[in-house]
């Protein structure tokens, strides 16, 4: 699948409790020519992340050490607990008798909503609902 973006050198294929896990390694025969590796592994990274292979799809990114990677997760779940905050919005002023199905119809004539969450449940005079969409321009 990976040689039809370059020469491999190696591959290194590993199993693990989470699933399979490949280093491909992209090598020129010309001990001088730098580029070619990260050229080929560039191009693989653009075409094959994210496409289907045996029922799942692919993640395929440079290879990390173990610090760079957790760094790289940290970016990664601030930022998308970032773009939840501008997804999502408070609404007050609630009829006490709503229902988070009843939101739910109000509020998806603006876009695709991810969740409905009423506070309290308990039919209090003080109902509030937190609508979260998918995206923030459908916020």
């Amino acid at each position: 699948m990976f040689s039809a973006y370059g020469t491999i050198s190696s591959i290194n294929q590993i199993a693990h409790d989470n699933g399979k896990f490949a280093f491909v390694c992209f090598l020129s025969a010309d001990p001088n020519d730098h580029e070619y590796g990260p050229q080929c592994a560039y191009k693989a990274m653009q075409e094959m992340h994210g496409k289907d292979f045996e029922d799942k799809k692919l993640y395929v990114a440079p290879a990390l050490n173990s610090a760079k990677r957790a760094e790289q997760k940290l970016r990664e779940t601030i930022k998308y607990k970032n773009s939840k905050k501008r997804c999502n919005l408070y609404v007050k002023n609630i009829d006490p008798n709503s229902t988070e199905e009843g939101i739910t119809e109000i509020f998806k004539c603006f876009g695709d909503i991810e969740s409905v969450k009423l506070f309290p449940a308990d039919n209090s005079p003080k109902a509030y609902a937190f609508v979260c969409y998918k995206t923030p321009d459908q916020a």
